[in-house]
């Protein structure tokens, strides 16, 4: 009777090992695939993060372009007040005074976006 079932067994381990055999080997070629997987979602998620920064800054030098607006209209201003108070007390407008004006009025024709 064992003898009779010796063969019915060792025909179940041998299915069983191949089966074992077919899942490692089916693993064993899904490796690559999983690597690049990993890959490319660390890749994905630092193009991200290089995309946040890239925005960050881009908001950053749009701030300062408008503080730099504000400053050069609040010089020239100035440079107006100075030169108007010269005139009405009647003294000289200094030459540095004449060529910073003159320098800004050249500046804004150049620049006509502020």
């Amino acid at each position: 009777m064992i003898q009779g079932l010796l063969p019915y067994t060792q025909l179940m381990l041998s299915i069983c090992n191949l089966a074992v055999l077919a899942y490692a080997f089916k693993k064993f070629l899904g490796k690559p695939h999983e690597n690049l997987e990993g890959r490319v979602s660390a890749v994905e998620f630092e193009v991200k993060e290089i995309k946040d920064s890239l925005k960050q800054g881009n908001d950053r030098f749009r701030s300062q372009e408008n503080i730099n607006k504000v400053l050069i209209y609040s010089i020239l201003a100035l440079i107006d007040f100075e030169i108007h108070y010269c005139e009405t007390e009647h003294k000289p407008v200094s030459k540095a005074l004449e060529k910073a004006k003159n320098d800004l009025d050249e500046f804004f024709a150049e620049n006509r976006k502020l």
